[in-house]
């Protein structure tokens, strides 16, 4: 998108807003507020796009704001909400409990959470071989298994699953290839699952919750780095790997070598529902989310700039802003049903 074409999309956005009547400024005390008289706010790098857009069209409806953004990695976001000093913590992930943890051990209650999308996809330069990926399940280019629900995902990854424990390729009943009861040689063999050692990294933490909290499977094989997870599937047909994000070039020498020999796995929420291939604008079931965590005492109201601010976030126009980077960054906006669920959480 072009200079010209963001300050035109602004304008259209600006204009669809109701004016804002006079809103009161943060306290004067508050420790979000730098020197200068500007918020401060702390949280994930990939968001900057976002936000430079999103704080363009609140400062239009709320001139002598300022705001001094400090967007480095998804980790600064509860850290800096914890300590006082981020009046929100924006995050391109979901938060771990460890986390939450962290702020509720302070304040005696859990943050905020106030998702506005969906992050798709991580840095485009460092994904092959069509660009980014979610965090997602890799298996080796020669598996034929055309893609998976989230149940057989969950069985296969976990153990103690409601639907059983997936230990062998044959047990995919759905498939009617080489995979599955069809007496190919995928089906006689036992599935390989490998997985990042780095069992605090937040994507492993995360996407453990989602799948009900249960151990992961006795079976998997424990690597030291998602490199390591890429490389065994290279060579393993009979593996599956999960990782975070596709290991970035820096350093690693056989990025474009292995970039051959692995494949994303489409996934499907369930057998009924379409099958997600993780592109632009495709949300893949695993996808983490867009979050802007708050410090929200139970019972108390939040400061009226920042109700404005997160009701612009999930207002038509904010939610245009992210669906206008889908292509450019992956990020892709809320169903009308899960804008309702959180616009509540601001009443």
């Amino acid at each position: 998108m072009t200079l010209a074409s963001s300050r035109a999309v602004l304008a259209l956005l600006a204009a669809a807003l109701p004016a804002a009547g006079a809103t009161a400024p943060p306290p004067r005390d508050a420790p979000y507020l730098r020197a200068d008289g500007s918020i401060y706010v702390a949280g994930n790098d990939l968001l900057a796009p976002f936000f430079d857009q999103l704080n363009a069209l609140f400062l239009q409806t709320h001139p002598g704001f300022r705001f001094t953004m400090d967007l480095h990695a998804s980790a600064l976001a509860i850290s800096g909400l914890t300590s006082g000093k981020s009046a929100f913590g924006p995050m391109a992930r979901d938060a771990p409990a460890s986390e939450q943890a962290a702020f509720a051990s302070r304040y005696g209650y859990l943050p905020t959470d106030i998702q506005i999308g969906w992050d798709n996809t991580p840095d485009a330069d460092h994904f092959p071989p069509n660009g980014k990926y979610p965090p997602g399940l890799w298996v080796n280019v020669r598996n034929p298994l055309p893609s998976l629900t989230v149940q057989e995902a969950i069985s296969i990854l976990t153990t103690g699953s409601p639907g059983g424990d997936i230990s062998r390729w044959s047990q995919i009943s759905g498939d009617e290839g080489a995979v599955g009861a069809n007496g190919g040689d995928w089906a006689k063999r036992s599935i390989h699952v490998y997985l990042p050692a780095l069992r605090g990294l937040p994507v492993l933490a995360t996407t453990r919750l989602r799948f009900g909290g249960r151990p992961w499977t006795p079976r998997a094989e424990y690597l030291p780095m998602m490199e390591d997870v890429i490389n065994a599937v290279a060579d393993d047909p009979f593996g599956i790997g999960f990782i975070g994000w596709w290991p970035t070039d820096e350093g690693w020498d056989r990025h474009a070598e292995l970039a051959s020999k692995v494949r994303f796995l489409p996934l499907a929420p369930d057998k009924d529902a379409r099958v997600s291939h993780g592109g632009p604008g495709d949300l893949y079931p695993l996808a983490g989310g867009i979050h802007l965590y708050v410090n929200r005492a139970p019972g108390r109201p939040l400061e009226p700039w920042l109700a404005d601010y997160l009701r612009l976030a999930l207002s038509p126009a904010g939610q245009a802003i992210l669906a206008s980077l889908t292509q450019s960054d992956g990020f892709i906006s809320l169903e009308p049903k899960d804008l309702a669920e959180q616009r509540a959480k601001l009443e």
